[in-house]
């Protein structure tokens, strides 16, 4: 009975932690459920080129956990309806880090590598997307409120875009 014990406490230990809410440290499983709900989205995007270019577009998202907890789905879509955007986000308990995937409508992806920086309430993804660096800033200043950013830079640096957005909440997860 013994080595019976001694192998399950055993294959517990080597067995990597599942990346749910039950593997997660308690922040991560807190900070992925800030984005469960219904949101209404405004969006202004800049274009940094020569003419510059700017856009406003109006939405709505919505995202939940998904795939038994181990995910929070995303979605957004312009109104009226135009763009899409799927955003898939978890917990990488291995790595400490967050992982962040972005498909749209346009054929546009990316993955993203984020951490949590508790004094500003910001989730910081960093990534490289067809060649260009990005760096985007989801920061809560409320509950029901994320004001985000997002800075694209060529391989020498140089700024080509700029997009803010604005996520309200309008309903919670029942």
């Amino acid at each position: 009975m013994t080595h019976v014990l001694a192998l399950l406490v055993t294959a517990l230990l080597i067995i990597p932690a599942r990346a749910d809410s039950q593997g997660w440290p308690p922040e991560a499983v807190e900070v992925l459920g800030r984005f469960v709900g219904e949101w209404e989205t405004h969006t202004r995007i800049r274009q940094h080129s020569v003419p510059p270019r700017e856009f406003e577009a109006r939405g709505k998202g919505a995202g939940q956990r998904t795939l038994e907890g181990h995910y929070v789905e995303f979605r957004s879509w312009t109104v009226p309806p135009g763009q899409a955007e799927l955003q898939i986000m978890t917990y990488d308990v291995m790595a400490g880090r967050y992982r962040q995937w972005v498909f749209d409508s346009d054929g546009y992806r990316h993955q993203a590598d984020g951490r949590w920086e508790r004094t500003s309430s910001t989730l910081k993804w960093e990534g490289t997307a067809e060649g260009n660096s990005f760096v985007i800033e989801d920061r809560w200043v409320s509950p029901d409120r994320l004001e985000w950013t997002l800075r694209r830079m060529d391989g020498k640096g140089r700024r080509l875009q700029t997009i803010e957005g604005v996520l309200t909440r309008v309903r919670r997860e029942e």
